[in-house]
């Protein structure tokens, strides 16, 4: 099985919203992944509407190869009335659940026992059966155990740590964590995704490891845009997915 590649488009988004108007124009930036090769679009729109807009939602939910369900558009973030309304509305194939905190300057940790466990089953219910419900969570079988008993039907580890200590002994602690909890998410029947901090240099040992459907990458691929442009950073971003998935 080869891994996805879900591109966030968020910080191209960030780009667009520094100043009036729609330079990037974030759909030209989605059919450029998809050309590329990508299979599929994230968007996480806040509630401060930093980068992505609930607007953007919709946007992309017309694009023709989303509606033709050739790629899949996953939205993320946390659970709240305006966001889950739009991505209902839109008819997104899978809702990734992010806890938030306040003043964060992105993601930093997955779901647990201190967030609203009622407000996550009620939220799988309200997307059941059309809409995958994923939650990201952290390499913790405890936590993989909490979200699969809400009913949802993957979880989208946090990479994070593992990114940040990659090349060193610490690294391969957190990717040893990492497979003890896909090895609980498999024995519970759950879709695994990964995402965080990931690069071509750091995904190809993950993907070895931990076999992912999905991979969600964003700041790191938009980056490497600037060198590259997004075409070839999405190519090169895919080229490692597929070498890794072959070994």
């Amino acid at each position: 099985m080869t891994t996805m590649l879900s591109c966030n488009l968020n910080k191209v988004a960030l780009i667009r919203n520094s100043r009036d108007g729609n330079t990037p124009d974030l759909l030209t930036a989605a059919h450029i992944v998809i050309e590329a090769g990508a299979g599929g679009l994230t968007l996480h729109p806040r509630a401060d509407a930093r980068h992505a807009r609930l607007s953007d939602i919709a946007a992309f939910a017309a694009l023709e190869p989303v509606r033709a369900g050739h790629i899949e558009l996953n939205i993320e973030g946390d659970i709240r009335r305006d966001l889950i309304e739009a991505t209902l509305a839109a008819g997104a194939h899978q809702f990734t659940v992010v806890p938030v905190q306040p003043g964060e300057k992105t993601s930093n940790r997955g779901w647990n026992k201190t967030d609203d466990q009622a407000a996550l089953i009620e939220t799988v219910r309200r997307f059941q059966p059309k809409t995958r419900v994923a939650v990201f969570v952290e390499s913790d079988p405890a936590a993989v155990e909490l979200v699969a008993a809400s009913g949802v039907q993957a979880v989208e580890f946090y990479t994070g740590p593992y990114a940040e200590h990659y090349g060193a002994p610490e690294g391969a602690v957190e990717l040893a964590r990492l497979v003890k909890a896909a090895d609980t998410a498999r024995r519970l029947g759950l879709r695994i995704n990964a995402g965080h901090d990931l690069t071509t240099e750091n995904l190809g040992a993950l993907v070895r490891a931990i076999r992912p459907a999905e991979l969600s990458i964003g700041h790191a691929l938009t980056a490497d845009a600037l060198w590259y442009g997004l075409g070839e950073a999405v190519s090169r971003y895919l080229q490692a997915i597929a070498a890794a998935s072959q070994e």
